[in-house]
């Protein structure tokens, strides 16, 4: 397993959405030291209903990309301008064949199906995506936590054989930052803004 001196909470106060990768090759040793941490992430009951495809074929990464894509153009349609945050989305969208990794992260909820459910039940998956994420800046990779794929929901399970009691829940492109690309503070309001003492306010 792949070792780093970064500690947690390094890891914690540098991790930001990166969304431009090189084309560096992401080793097999990076992968599985990162879903090694997302396997003792927390869940419900202990179920540990986490499953992850990792995807490094071509062909698969260009079928996903195209349905990001379109996602994605959908998601902006209405919108006049984009902001900056918005543009690197963009970009990502247009170049997410092209990540060297693509994680797709999906949640068994076994024989209770994958019906309409509280948002609480993310609380079995997310967690995991967190530790897989903060392994990757650890280890000097980017990755960046997208959702856009699940309009095209059923279409990415046909095509990627995934049981009808399967969620995906994520999308993580991985891979080391581009040239010009950096880790860093991420822009946060004060702990004063966000933190309230027994009661609201």
């Amino acid at each position: 397993m792949t070792n780093t001196n970064m500690s947690l909470f390094d890891a914690i106060s540098s991790q930001r959405a990166i969304r431009h990768f090189s084309a560096q090759p992401v080793s097999d040793e990076a992968v599985e030291t990162m879903l090694h941490a997302a396997i003792h992430a927390p869940s419900g009951g202990n179920r540990q209903p986490w499953r992850f495809i990792v995807i490094r074929d071509a062909e698969i990464k260009r079928r996903l990309g195209q349905w990001y894509l379109a996602a994605w153009r959908a998601a902006i349609a209405d919108m006049e301008a984009l902001t900056q945050p918005y543009r690197h989305g963009a970009e990502l969208a247009q170049q997410m064949a092209m990540v060297p990794v693509l994680i797709l992260v999906c949640i068994d909820h076994g024989e209770a199906g994958t019906g309409p459910g509280p948002v609480t039940r993310g609380a079995s998956i997310y967690p995991a995506v967190q530790n897989l994420m903060l392994a990757a800046r650890a280890l000097g990779l980017g990755t960046v936590l997208t959702t856009l794929h699940t309009q095209y929901e059923n279409d990415i399970k046909a095509f990627l054989n995934i049981p009808a009691s399967v969620e995906t829940a994520a999308l993580i492109p991985v891979g080391y930052p581009a040239k010009g690309m950096r880790f860093g503070d991420a822009r946060r309001k004060p702990l004063s803004e966000v933190i309230f003492h027994d009661r609201w306010g």
